[in-house]
């Protein structure tokens, strides 16, 4: 083979792999979707992941009864979890639920394990009634979740505060005014209510974090929080 010749073969054997790449191309163009040609090199879609801000509960439980909330766990966790720093002198928790058939709910630490507890998880939108055996700081690690809301029934109503922000009753409960008749908390060391009516007043003039509450609600309703 002269040089003139293989020069031309070679020629050829490029050109054809050339066109052999261009009509890869065209059919993975037309096969493939777009959006599978757009993935490399560029943003499909943004994943946002927010941890709530780390804010730890942290108050005293005195003896006998205590009306409180907890602002720094989540919607549902093991009663177990939030009490087990506590548990040598819990008497009991109990809870309200005003859309249950069996309005109270109870945990009590000190029956045998072959006893079905009816109150399993606790949430940051609920109130609790605490009757511990002895006085003692409570200490809960956790975080602060934010917006809050609570869905009100008619009628009474144990809830929670689930916020760390401290606030005057008229700003708190701007967003049920007119749909209320009283607001109660309970003061351990008198062992009696304090209450708020509207346009009346009385000795309830804040909400406060840790603090459990008890709103007659004259129609459903949603209290925002924070």
């Amino acid at each position: 083979m002269n040089e003139k010749n293989r020069k031309t073969e070679e020629l050829l054997i490029l050109g054809t792999a050339v066109l052999l790449l261009l009509l890869t191309l065209m059919v993975f163009d037309k096969v493939l979707p777009l959006s599978f040609q757009k993935i490399t090199g560029q943003v499909v879609t943004t994943v946002n992941v927010t941890q709530p801000p780390v804010v730890n509960c942290s108050f005293t439980l005195y003896s006998g009864l205590n009306l409180v909330s907890f602002f720094c766990i989540p919607t549902q966790t093991p009663v177990s979890q939030v009490v087990r720093g506590i548990t040598s002198n819990l008497e009991a928790v109990f809870e309200y639920q005003e859309e249950g058939s069996d309005a109270w709910k109870i945990y009590n630490p000190s029956l045998p394990s072959f006893v079905i507890q009816d109150l399993n998880y606790m949430s940051r939108t609920r109130g609790y009634w605490i009757k511990m055996i002895g006085t003692q700081n409570f200490s809960l690690e956790g975080g602060l979740r934010i917006p809050n809301s609570i869905i009100l029934a008619p009628g009474w109503n144990l809830v929670g505060y689930p916020t760390n922000k401290t606030k005057l009753v008229n700003e708190s409960f701007a967003s049920i005014e007119g749909n209320f008749t009283e607001v109660r908390t309970y003061n351990p060391f008198t062992g009696s209510f304090i209450s708020y009516v509207p346009g009346v007043g009385g000795a309830l003039n804040q909400t406060e974090p840790y603090k459990g509450y008890w709103i007659n609600a004259t129609v459903v309703e949603v209290w925002a929080v924070d």
